[in-house]
């Protein structure tokens, strides 16, 4: 039986889970904070297209778009990207802050690529944060 590994980020955002789930699933939101070119809907069954310059472009499946869950596969990326999931778990808490989890999971290692999107996501993380929060957009990557 092979072992998968997943990588996870946590953040609190000073910002009501509604605000939090606009920024991740829908196309102006994704360009808030991760890459101005998007493209898609954001439908659960579509892809976000996500392309980056000069780095390698991304679709993400939208398999679930839960008020505490949101969910996408990726089936277009670099190395062993393709496959792996990308889960968005939103919670409340008691002051009025989003608890957002991040979830990059069913990768087959823990090397090269997996490191790499590691601190990938920690800088998307922190731009998402920044952006639904201030309202600013600022991508991470252009």
């Amino acid at each position: 039986m092979a072992i998968e590994h997943s990588l996870k980020h946590e953040i609190l955002i000073s910002a009501n889970a509604d605000k939090v789930r606009q920024a991740i699933n829908t196309p102006e939101g994704l360009r808030g904070w991760n890459t101005p070119h998007v493209e898609g809907g954001g439908d659960v069954g579509s892809s976000w297209h996500l392309k980056y310059t000069g780095r390698p472009e991304f679709l993400w499946r939208i398999d679930r778009d839960d008020a505490e869950d949101i969910l996408w596969t990726c089936t277009k990326g670099p190395g062993d990207a393709v496959g792996t999931t990308a889960s968005f778990a939103l919670a409340s808490t008691p002051d009025g802050r989003t608890r957002l989890r991040v979830t990059h999971g069913g990768w087959p290692h823990d090397e090269a690529n997996f490191i790499k999107c590691n601190t990938l996501w920690g800088a998307l993380m922190d731009h998402l944060r920044d952006y639904v929060e201030s309202g600013v957009a600022d991508p991470a990557f252009s």
